[in-house]
């Protein structure tokens, strides 16, 4: 199911998250109720870490960079064996690649989220977005 907010005069869902914190709620909430993430056990935070971790960054870059978070989805790939996050947001932009941090950056700046979510995630997705902006999808290994 795909959450929107209301952006750039598109019409939206009131229900999607709005904020990197209710996007995180959702994707907890997925995987402790499938039950593929173990909660509790080291590698089912190590897992729920990684998930929760790739969701702030994803809202956070469509807020901050992209113009304000559109639409935000999450489900469970067949079998479980991966997370798939897509996030749409307002500008047709790309982020840079290869992401990278810039030259000489050494903290409190930011440009870490991107090549974080690079690092953790299976395979990353930049498309135009159904209605405009763009949608980035990733896969978050879950085995």
């Amino acid at each position: 199911m795909l959450y929107r907010t209301e952006t750039s005069g598109i019409r939206t869902s009131p229900s999607g998250p709005r904020t990197a914190m209710q996007a995180r709620d959702r994707v907890r909430a997925l995987l402790e109720s499938s039950g593929v993430v173990r909660a509790g056990t080291a590698a089912g935070e190590a897992l729920l870490t990684d998930a929760l971790l790739v969701t702030s960054e994803l809202v956070t870059n469509a807020v901050r960079h992209g113009g304000g978070l559109l639409g935000f989805d999450a489900s469970l790939c067949a079998g479980g064996a991966g997370l798939r996050i897509a996030v749409t947001d307002a500008t047709s932009t790309a982020p840079p690649s290869p992401p990278a941090r810039p030259a000489g950056a050494t903290k409190g700046r930011g440009g870490f989220g991107w090549p974080l979510i690079h690092r953790l995630a299976r395979s990353v997705t930049v498309a135009p977005g159904a209605h405009g902006g763009k949608r980035i999808e990733v896969v978050v290994p879950l085995a």
